[in-house]
């Protein structure tokens, strides 16, 4: 009788590990809105932090947004993948029924055999867009599933967190926050797949491992530790949003990639979504420019 291990030997030569999937980071429905409007100072303000407002009357809705959102949609249909992710802050304003419902609406085109693997962003779940709160929670878990959980494709282990409950000034909601390191710690631990990639909002760090804490990225206190079930399990990716421009950086056990946005661009690097290609041999991807690409 055969046993797990060559069941799973057995597993990995009849299905090779040759799939793509595709990434989409920061649709924030009503960002344009927000960021419109603005005076010369607030725009001049923003670009000594290095981002970009457009000098633009002020206006409402989200048409913009609907009109990328869609695009992105229809490269994803024509691109095939195994699933789609949306890597957080899929609304602007936390709560916004119009928002989410704009959202629901257009992602519900994707054929239904592409499967929509969603990730919570500080905007969907904190009213304060930085404290994560336990009622807009809740009410993400019922327009969008489970905000933290795990899948497989082939033979990788993918991990979705809340990473807004793993950032500064978290104070509330820390059972919550502890709960998903043994989460992660239980599932990396436990899975039967020595491939892990992990998905999550805000990416685990932006230069280093050691960076100070930020809301910018998963405080350290959550990161040391996530760090090392890397190492010992073997998370290979971390694949994330919330910086709405590429950034891109490696250890020798880890590479951490937060996407550019599907929305609003605030800095150089326009709207756009990452193909990521999964091999044998390790992870490959590309970022495209919303507007300018199609993938046949």
């Amino acid at each position: 009788m055969l046993n797990d291990q060559d069941l799973e030997v057995i597993e990995n030569i009849v299905m090779p590990t040759n799939f793509s999937f595709i990434q989409l980071a920061d649709p924030q429905f009503g960002l344009f809105a927000d960021r419109s409007g603005k005076t010369d100072e607030e725009i001049s303000a923003a670009a000594k932090r290095g981002q970009i407002l457009k000098k633009t009357p002020k206006i409402t809705g989200f048409a913009d947004e609907t009109r990328l959102f869609s695009l992105a949609i229809e490269q994803v249909q024509r691109s095939n993948p195994a699933f789609l992710v949306v890597s957080g802050d899929i609304i602007n304003e936390a709560g916004n029924e119009d928002q989410i419902a704009e959202v629901k609406r257009i992602a519900a085109l994707l054929d239904k055999s592409i499967t929509i693997r969603w990730v919570s962003g500080n905007h969907d779940v904190a009213f304060d867009r930085i404290s994560p709160d336990q009622e807009l929670i809740d009410l993400y878990r019922e327009n969008f599933g489970p905000d933290y959980y795990a899948f497989s494709h082939q033979n990788i282990c993918f991990l979705v967190i809340n990473s807004t409950l793993l950032t500064p000034p978290n104070t509330l909601l820390l059972k919550e926050a502890w709960d998903q390191v043994a989460f992660v710690e239980h599932e990396a631990a436990n899975t039967k797949y020595q491939r892990i990639v992990l998905f999550s909002h805000h990416p685990l760090f932006i230069k280093s491992p050691d960076e100070p804490d930020s809301n910018w990225s998963i405080e350290k206190k959550y990161r040391n530790p996530l760090l090392e079930m890397a190492k010992k399990h073997g998370i290979e990716a971390n694949f994330a949003g919330h910086l709405h421009r590429n950034n891109i950086v490696s250890t020798d056990y880890i590479e951490v990639v937060a996407s550019g946005p599907v929305g609003y661009p605030s800095y150089q690097d326009p709207s756009g979504f990452r193909r990521v290609q999964v091999t044998p041999k390790g992870i490959n991807h590309q970022y495209h420019p919303l507007e300018t690409t199609v993938i046949n």
